[in-house]
């Protein structure tokens, strides 16, 4: 028996409820069918052609990513071209893509709490909370989620020090700072993705380094202003994201004694568009 996949996008959407999301991201269902049996599933930070080819190859029957295949609206759907050649490969071979993304950045126990985790902070707090009323016939209640953390490290280091642990707990080739690496650290505040708009946020509540996955040429030079340190670790550390949902999935199933033969496959394919010299 395998699992049907409209029971994986539940689970899913239990771990990161799509009212959580921006309003204009582009989150769900992207691409073919999952009302049906699902044998295997990819989990992916990005659906780029040599994805899908992995996925062909696997024999996926569904794609599950944090950045969205299709973002922007559709003015052709042309397969002599990279984007219409993707969605051709994933239709003719009948997988589906779903995607989470800011949702899975928000909510309670996903990425940034994941990004907290494995740089081992604590007393880990939102860097910026936002009120969510969620309502359910049973439950009518305000949460306060948010897209950052802020929290402090196991003990001091210098910037230096700390950009080489983003380095090796993210493998990553390289990553920018901004700052004077002698410099001690010990409250950080973190964003997975573009921490462009937290800069201001991250200074005003005290951190001593913001940890991001994107940063402007000017907005660097705004946190040199505020004092704030940076270490820009690139957009592909939210890799890390792979193994997490593959994992939470497998937990899921177990924890609902879900007996099931459907294999849940994390992506081996590096989408990471940047090489350091």
């Amino acid at each position: 028996m395998y699992l049907r996949g409209e029971t994986i996008i539940q689970w899913i959407e239990e771990l990161a409820p799509k009212y959580l999301a921006y309003e204009d991201d582009r989150i769900g269902l992207q691409v073919g069918r999952v009302n049906r049996e699902i044998k295997k599933v990819m989990i992916t930070l990005d659906v780029l052609e040599a994805v899908v080819d992995e996925a062909i190859e696997l024999g996926v029957d569904l794609i599950i990513s944090h950045h969205a295949l299709i973002y922007r609206p559709l003015a052709h759907l042309r397969t002599d071209l990279p984007a219409g050649r993707v969605l051709q490969k994933l239709l003719s071979h009948d997988i589906a893509v779903y995607t989470v993304h800011t949702n899975l950045d928000i909510t309670e126990g996903g990425l940034n709490d994941w990004i907290a985790t494995r740089l081992g902070l604590r007393q880990v707090e939102l860097l910026e909370a936002h009120q969510y009323e969620v309502t359910n016939p049973v439950v009518k209640s305000e949460k306060a989620y948010g897209v950052g953390r802020i929290g402090v490290l196991p003990e001091p280091c210098t910037l230096h020090e700390l950009a080489m642990q983003v380095k090796e707990l993210f493998l990553l080739d390289g990553a920018r700072i901004v700052g004077e690496p002698s410099q001690l650290v010990n409250k950080v505040a973190v964003v997975g993705g573009d921490g462009n708009r937290f800069v201001q946020k991250a200074a005003f509540r005290g951190a001593d380094v913001l940890i991001t996955g994107d940063i402007y040429y000017h907005t660097a030079h705004d946190a040199m202003a505020a004092g704030l340190a940076l270490i820009d670790g690139g957009h592909y550390m939210e890799h890390i994201m792979k193994a997490e949902v593959a994992r939470y999935l497998q937990q899921t199933a177990m924890a609902r004694k879900s007996a099931s033969e459907t294999q849940f496959i994390i992506s081996q394919a590096n989408t990471n568009p940047f090489q350091f010299c």
